[in-house]
């Protein structure tokens, strides 16, 4: 097995939940040694939903494999100062507290800075650093709220927080990808340096789209908007099954798909015969073509739409993805887990398998570390 493009760089995370786990998730992937530290009572996604084989959640094992686990009471002198013998060896250090409270237990910036000037310190919180809302607790379906991103999805006047764990992932992909970019600074400088990530700033950015258009037109978006303007469509097949066309900019896209439907009457349509119109009469269209495609089963027209060159997929439960043909061509399930999505030519580093490499038990590693 080849290293990652990371190997050799020693990352430190102090972190529980998602955010900060799977920051350091994504540097092992990519081959860095991952230390995490944990409480005595050890990361609470450990006692997440049951279910699983392992002693821990499959929700803990998905964002802590790879890594090694050592359990240290920060608030212990002598355990203090075992943090801080691992941070002046590290070249990365992550956590996910709330403002201020690294710093009063001891391992803040000002303090590893001194003892490690190389060090990037990467701090992920939910609200930012600073102002009315930074000393707020902060999960995924509040900032998932705050940030705009549910009302992209579901009616304001029923809410219900749903998922995936947006806030939570996007920023820890940010921070991944801020503490790639503060090594690249060092490479030059010499100096490490904080970077600061807010999972509300996180989600913001992902919104940039939305907000850009707001800022612009003063139009709002609301949950379907976007699809409408991709010109993407539900489709159910005569089967039952659920599947998905996209059409966006490009004219011939329209047309195939009338081809493919024996319906080019639409094309004439006064509701659908400019893009702009078929935006304006979005529900109507929609309406038409999950009649039309009733007619046959999915695959039918998933062969008639590959002929075509009309942009399309099923609709996929989780279920259905893991034995997706074109995700078993890519290897992209192993072992009871998924593989990055992302491949280096010289550094073609299959995960080591969760038999070997699991999640770490709490605590396996204190002797080997400490």
């Amino acid at each position: 097995m080849t290293q990652g493009p990371l190997s050799g760089l020693s990352v430190i995370e102090i972190g529980q939940y998602i955010s900060g786990p799977y920051a350091a998730k994504l540097l092992a992937d990519m081959g860095a040694d991952v230390v995490k530290v944990e409480s005595p009572e050890g990361d609470p996604m450990r006692r997440w939903q049951g279910g699983g084989a392992r002693p821990y959640s499959p929700q803990f094992g998905a964002y802590n494999r790879g890594k090694r686990s050592v359990v240290l009471n920060l608030k212990q002198p002598d355990d203090l100062g075992s943090l801080l013998g691992l941070a002046e060896r590290a070249d990365v250090l992550i956590e996910n507290f709330r403002p201020g409270v690294a710093d009063r237990l001891g391992f803040g910036w000002p303090v590893l800075k001194e003892r490690n000037p190389r060090l990037v310190y990467c701090s992920i919180t939910g609200f930012g650093p600073s102002g009315p809302y930074a000393k707020r607790p902060a999960y995924d379906t509040v900032i998932s709220a705050v940030g705009g991103m549910y009302s992209h999805l579901v009616p304001l006047e029923s809410p219900r927080p749903i998922g995936p764990a947006f806030s939570d992932l996007l920023s820890g992909m940010s921070a991944a990808q801020g503490v790639l970019a503060a090594l690249h600074a060092r490479s030059a400088s010499g100096e490490g340096q904080r970077v600061e990530v807010s999972m509300l700033g996180s989600v913001a950015d992902f919104l940039t789209e939305a907000i850009s258009t707001y800022l612009e037109t003063g139009s709002t978006a609301q949950p379907g908007g976007r699809a409408a303007r991709a010109q993407a469509y539900g489709c159910v097949g005569s089967d039952g099954l659920p599947f998905v066309v996209h059409m966006s900019v490009p004219e011939k896209f329209w047309l195939g798909l009338l081809d493919v439907l024996d319906r080019r009457d639409l094309a004439s349509d006064p509701r659908f015969a400019t893009r702009d119109l078929r935006y304006r009469n979005y529900d109507a269209l929609d309406e038409v073509l999950k009649a039309e495609t009733r007619k046959r089963p999915r695959d039918e027209w998933f062969e008639l739409l590959t002929a075509a060159d009309i942009p399309h997929g099923p609709l996929n439960t989780v279920a259905d993805l893991v034995q997706d043909a074109q995700v078993l061509h890519m290897g992209l399930i192993e072992d009871d887990t998924t593989r990055p999505g992302t491949r280096f030519s010289t550094h073609e580093r299959r995960l080591p398998r969760l038999r070997t490499a699991p999640a770490p038990a709490l605590g396996a590693h204190n002797e080997e570390l400490l």
